[in-house]
């Protein structure tokens, strides 16, 4: 798109900061509206572009500091002085006089909004407001009642030091949204099903009846919760009546809300709201702020929500850092002193050095879990997650170089250009052994689930989707590899243990995206594609009935959240990018329970344990300055 001032965005688009649908969303809106104030247009090509980095708006006054990748500070602004613009109160008048945008403290429906030196797509800045005004509600509400004799029933064990498990779950039954969050092994899943239990056993006191739903944002997740739950709950001390209250059947959100096929909205929705009275979501930190708000959309009004992640794993593929966002201030914010002393009360724990007169509203529905129980305090996977998280470079490589029994080190030979897939195949070895032992005996009912768990106990993951480290030539060359050690007849068409991750939703399956598959056999010797249910069921599927999907012997690290694995190889690139930080390499980390290998050099290793994801939205500034 070229200017009257000469500035021609294609050239942005050939430098990588803008895409052709950016520029061709500002050329179609120019075209609309016969807008001709070239500032105003830069900026819409930049909100649409920074929507697809995964912001949910941007900041003019930021992006006048630091320009967006790929270009120099003093290209933008000699970009912007070419449109007239010199000074950010300028760029900010432009487009407070334009008719492609909207003030919002005026809001009327025109492409984009502008709030403060903010500005958005108009639909974004809708969800945005929808997720603020369902919590300052929430704020407002009086706590409710919990019964102290009941947690105490919960938590029999006193330990000295604070059991925040116990605090999570006194601060959650009290109010009608609550955030828990924690890492690996600190008990997420234990504390939400004494949660639970509590509601449950305080609702039958009263000759009530709960209605609880579970969900997760992928089926993997979902099956993982519900699998989790059920053991937790099974170890209560509380009468079987209660135990069987407490659900354990998780279902994806999709699945919750009601995805219709070829339509963009839900069944559910503020028309038609949820049947529940407590809905609990895992795995909070995939959630992106347009499904937490049309969630939000569908509670009903009495319905309590309590949602559950770990606020330091990589955020949502799309747009917005929900989680991260809401726990932005968590590990100091603690409580206020009136709140303080009633949780104190009711667990008989001492929260006084964790009450501050100046936190914020939001920081009562915010509890975070300090204690792992995963990692013994000599676990290299807990003292590397431990160290990459604090962005602790020399405690990072110390870990690495430390020859720590579950965490390895693999250093790029000189001149080296592609993976080892040799050495990542073998990991697949008892794979392959449990698909030949399968297809040489007859078929059995639990063939399936005994060929998914070989299988989920090992992954490769990558940090990005494409080059010689990129999970699309990695999976390409695993499926040569196998094909030449006569593991696999022909890599071309479907076989016996071919493995695939769908890459769409498939609502008339049922299936959606990130959902994995089998290949196996049934019992007429017909290949079919098997899928793990939320309830730990399978479903079988022709491949003919199968139409997005990838192979996926590798994954990114993105498309693993809500999954781990006993051993976990993680491949970093040979030259830097963009997307490698340290919450990539966390979440890469924290999804091996056993053993963890890391290839990479030094030099990236260190670029990514200093650099942080940061995505610009509202939601900080308006929930955490606000006393």
């Amino acid at each position: 798109m070229d200017f009257s001032n000469g500035l021609d965005l294609s050239v942005w688009q050939e430098k990588g900061i803008l895409r052709a649908i950016d520029c061709q969303w500002v050329e179609h809106l120019s075209n609309h509206v016969e807008e001709d104030i070239d500032s105003v247009l830069v900026a819409g090509a930049l909100c649409s572009a920074y929507l697809g980095a995964g912001h949910i708006c941007i900041d003019l006054a930021a992006i006048w500091q630091t320009p967006p990748e790929g270009m120099t500070l003093e290209e933008l602004r000699r970009a912007l002085a070419l449109c007239g613009v010199t000074s950010v109160d300028e760029w900010r008048n432009a487009l407070a006089k334009s008719a492609l945008v909207t003030l919002d403290e005026q809001l009327v429906e025109r492409p984009m909004v502008l709030s403060g030196t903010r500005l958005y797509l108009y639909r974004y800045y809708q969800y945005e407001q929808q997720v603020l005004t369902y919590l300052k509600k929430q704020f407002d509400v009086s706590p409710y009642d919990v019964d102290a004799n009941l947690i105490a029933q919960l938590f029999p064990n006193k330990s000295d030091s604070v059991d925040w498990q116990k605090v999570a779950v006194a601060n959650a039954a009290s109010l009608p949204f609550a955030v828990i969050s924690g890492g690996p092994g600190t008990g997420k899943t234990t504390t939400v099903t004494k949660l639970l239990a509590l509601l449950v056993a305080q609702a039958a006191e009263q000759g009530q009846a709960l209605r609880i739903e579970l969900a997760a944002p992928t089926g993997k997740a979902a099956a993982r919760l519900t699998e989790s739950i059920s053991k937790a709950k099974s170890g209560l001390p509380l009468s079987s009546d209660i135990k069987q209250a407490i659900p354990e059947q998780a279902s994806t959100l999709h699945r919750l809300l009601g995805s219709d096929f070829g339509r963009s909205r839900f069944k559910h929705n503020k028309e038609n709201p949820l049947h529940l009275d407590v809905l609990l979501v895992d795995e909070v930190s995939m959630v992106d702020l347009p499904m937490m708000a049309k969630l939000i959309d569908a509670m009903p009004s009495h319905g309590r929500l309590i949602l559950l992640g770990d606020k330091d794993q990589l955020a949502s593929v799309e747009a917005g850092g929900v989680l991260g966002d809401l726990s932005f201030g968590i590990e100091k914010a603690y409580f206020q002193p009136d709140w303080a002393e009633r949780l104190a009360q009711l667990t008989n724990e001492n929260l006084q050095p964790y009450s501050n007169a100046s936190a914020p509203s939001i920081s009562r529905a915010l509890t975070l879990l300090r204690t792992s129980y995963r990692f013994a305090a000599d676990s290299g996977i807990g003292q590397l997650a431990k160290a990459m998280n604090a962005g602790d470079v020399k405690g990072v490589l110390h870990c690495l170089e430390s020859n720590k029994a579950d965490v390895h080190w693999q250093i790029p030979k000189e001149g080296q250009t592609k993976a080892d897939i040799a050495t990542l195949a073998k990991g697949y070895d008892e794979y392959w052994d449990a698909i030949r032992e399968v297809n040489n005996s007859a078929y059995d009912s639990q063939s399936i689930s005994k060929i998914y768990s070989v299988f989920s106990r090992y992954q490769i993951l990558t940090a990005v989707r494409q080059g010689e480290f990129g999970v699309e030539k990695v999976n390409a060359q695993l499926e040569q590899y196998f094909y030449q050690r006569g593991r696999v007849k022909d890599p071309h068409v479907w076989y016996p243990g071919k493995a695939v991750m769908l890459t769409r939703n498939d609502a008339a399956l049922g299936l959606f995206n990130g959902d994995i598959g089998l290949c196996m056999p049934d019992e007429s010797q017909r290949l079919r594609v098997w899928f793990i249910q939320p309830d730990g069921s399978f479903t079988g599927l022709l491949p003919s009935r199968l139409s997005e999907f990838e192979v996926v012997f590798a994954m990114t690290v993105h498309k693993s959240q809500g999954s781990e694995f006993e051993k976990v190889d993680l491949l970093l690139p040979m030259t830097p990018s963009p997307v490698l930080t340290r919450e990539l390499i966390y979440t890469g980390i924290t999804r091996a329970k056993k053993d963890f290998t890391l290839w990479g050099s030094g030099h990236l290793i260190r670029t990514a344990a200093e650099s942080r994801i940061e995505r610009h939205s509202g939601l900080v500034e308006a929930l955490w300055s606000v006393s």
